[in-house]
This record gives C-alpha cells, structure tokens and sequence, in this order.
C-alpha cells in the first residue's frame, strides 16, 4: 500500500478514535486536537544508520507527563506507536510487489506481437518507473521462435531494493517471476544509477528489425544478451550497428572516437550449440560526447 494511503488512513482513524475517547473524558481545553496530536506523536520515528528509533512515544514516556485525562492520551500516543510499527514492518513487505509465481502466455514469436505481450505482461507484473535492467538473454531460432528468454531486472522502493528474476520457456509457454534479493538503498543506489530504464530497453527490443538479423544470421539459433549498464565502448572488436529510431540496423563508420551507449550482443549458434566467431554489436541510447565524460571505462 502507497505510504501517503497508509498516513491518510491512520490520520482518518485516529480523528475518529479522538472523537469517540472525548465523549469519556473530563472537560478539558482543546482536547480533541490533543488526542489527535498524541497519536501523530506516537508515530514520529528517528532514522539512525539503518534503524528507525520510535522517538515520538520515548518522549512522550520520558518527558510528557500530563495530568489530566493522562489514560486516554496514553492510549492515543498509544495507537500512534502501533501505527510506526505498522510502518516499519509493511515497509519491506511492499518491496515484494511480486510474489514467485508463474503465468501461462503460449508460444511467443520474436517477429510479432506475441513478443509484445510478454514484454508487456513482465512490466505490468514488476513493472513500474523505478524498473531497471540489469542484463537479459534471448535465444531465437531462424524462423523467430523464442526459445527462452531471462531478465534480471532491480526495482527501487522508499527503502529497499529488490532485484528480480524473471524467464520465459518455449516448452511450457510460462513466464516465471522470482523476487532474488533485497538490498538496503543506501548499498546499491550508485550501481542502480547506472543502469537503463526497463522500458527504455523494452521499447528498443520492440522496435528493433529482428527480421533483418534472422535475414543475416547464417545459424540455426541467435543468442541476444542485453547489458543495463551505460557503458564505453572502443568499436574495434566487433561488427557495431547503430539502432535507429525505427528500430532499423545502420552500419557505423568507425572513425576512432568511443561512444557511451547501451548495447545488445548478438552471437550465432549452429545446431550443435557451438558459437561463430562472428559477433554483433548493437548499440542504442548512444552518445558520442564521450571525450567531456571521465572516469567511464569498458
């Protein structure tokens, strides 16, 4: 649940539990907007590394001692503290917005929109604006079956985050989720930084001319490895395409300066499994402003 839901409801639950204490009490000034001002005192936490200290009901049971009508703004202080509770373990648990599971889709052609569906189905399942990629696997054969397909994707959460494991299998036709690991922020942000936006990736393989990389692969099977990290690339060890804006294959003429992209790799595989040594290179979000950026390497 959304945190400015949960403060809404605790805020609307406490109004109304004010409201119902008043009508026992003695007469007191201002008392409804007292209670209501103990149970948001209950609640207020105190970060400290990686813990957070329920300050607010420590002040109120070291320093505040108030006389009158003391039982029912204990309660209210009380219910605050339950509240941070509440917090502080639901905070976690809303990382996992998927639980493992497994979800039927059928046979998935890379050359349609088949393909587009499971794309599709992976970001409405983990998906949402703090996805990132990690790195991904595709492996199709000449007449655009997809074989099977892997994503380890991050997603960020107010506290945490959690990496994903997510594969499709042509024998079953199931896309498998799998929540692999939860990380503290403060550990993975600069890494998580780095990589791509999933659904910049995802909108690139959507777009991308598989056609024109079936027509030229001389192989049974193609294997397509996507890297998330921006990344500086030299262009002398491989055949390099750009990916244009149509998603069309351009040759790039080599002309000694490095470029900054994201690259999808492409490598050919006869029957037996064994690769050529021919590789693609296929690079998108690039930028050839490389010179004013330091400290990026290969």
């Amino acid at each position: 649940m959304d945190i400015l839901i949960r403060w809404a409801l605790f805020l609307l639950a406490a109004v109304l539990l004010a409201f119902l204490l008043e009508k026992r009490t003695e007469k007191e000034r201002y008392l409804y907007m007292k209670l209501v001002f103990y149970a948001c005192l209950g609640s207020v936490s105190f970060p400290v590394y990686d813990i957070q200290l329920p300050l607010g009901i420590i002040l109120f049971l070291i320093v505040l001692h108030p006389q009158k009508n003391s039982r029912y703004k204990r309660y209210m202080a009380l219910f605050g503290f339950l509240f941070f509770l509440l917090q502080l373990f639901a905070g976690p648990l809303d990382t996992f917005t998927v639980r493992e599971e497994t979800q039927q889709i059928g046979r998935v052609m890379i050359t349609d929109q088949s393909f587009h569906h499971l794309l599709s189905q992976i970001e409405k399942r983990v998906g949402d604006e703090s996805l990132r990629l990690e790195q991904s696997e595709l492996l199709f054969d000449q007449g655009g079956n997809l074989r099977n397909a892997t994503f380890e994707v991050i997603a960020k959460s107010p506290k945490r985050f959690v990496r994903y494991d997510i594969s499709y299998q042509e024998i079953t036709g199931t896309i498998t989720y799998r929540p692999r690991e939860e990380v503290l922020e403060r550990s993975l942000e600069t890494y998580y930084q780095k990589l791509i936006d999933a659904s910049r990736s995802f909108d690139t393989l959507r777009q991308l001319s598989i056609k024109q990389i079936l027509h030229d692969s001389k192989t049974p099977y193609v294997e397509m490895d996507m890297d998330g990290l921006y990344e500086t690339f030299s262009l002398q060890d491989a055949t390099v395409l750009l990916i244009g804006d149509q998603g069309e294959l351009i040759p790039y003429v080599n002309t000694g300066e490095d470029v900054l992209a994201n690259a999808i790799r492409l490598t050919y595989l006869r029957a037996d499994g064994q690769s050529l040594r021919e590789k693609k290179i296929l690079l998108y979000n690039y930028s050839f402003e490389t010179s004013r950026r330091k400290g990026v390497v290969r």
